[in-house]
């Protein structure tokens, strides 16, 4: 019996030490090596021949602004054009264009209470490729945005073909 005695002391002896060698101190874990995320398919998306060969910003008789250009995307794409004063985040107008003949023209950009002032502003230039924002013959002859390639060409967040551009231009 005081062989068991001792034996459970020794043992609680062991235990109670161990655990309080533990005390105070923390035990690093091995750093994990910082990862990117990887797309195969998104290596190279910006480089190649620009899908908009002239953009052409411009203000009409009356004072409101327009945009018009000439692209290298299909008949019937969409492409929608957001306007921001220069270094802010504020909304002023936002338009949809379609392309015809590989050209577009805004309708008349507006703000809140009519023509904009003159001023430095930021132009932004999207067009999503999928099947709720292009016409099935656009994504056809598109091939789903795949193999679209040249500045301004990324992904959306769900991996999604896009195209998004932006400049600043003073009007």
């Amino acid at each position: 019996m005081k062989r068991a005695l001792r034996c459970s002391a020794a043992v609680f002896a062991i235990a109670t030490l161990a655990a309080i060698s533990g005390c105070g101190r923390r035990q690093e874990q091995a750093a994990t090596e910082l990862e990117f995320e990887r797309r195969d398919d998104t290596t190279g998306l910006s480089r190649g021949k620009p899908l908009i060969e002239r953009i052409e910003p411009y203000r009409t008789a009356n004072g409101t602004l327009r945009v018009k250009g000439d692209v290298e995307l299909p008949d019937g794409l969409r492409l929608q054009i957001s306007l921001y004063p220069r270094g802010s985040k504020q909304l002023l107008s936002r338009v949809q264009v379609v392309v015809d003949r590989h050209h577009f023209e805004s309708p008349p950009i507006l703000g809140a209470s009519g023509p904009l002032p003159a001023g430095p502003y930021r132009f932004e230039y999207l067009a999503l490729f999928n099947d709720a924002w292009q016409t099935p013959e656009v994504m056809r002859r598109i091939g789903e945005g795949r193999g679209l390639r040249g500045p301004g060409v990324t992904r959306d967040a769900v991996g999604g073909a896009a195209f998004y551009l932006v400049e600043e231009r003073v009007l």
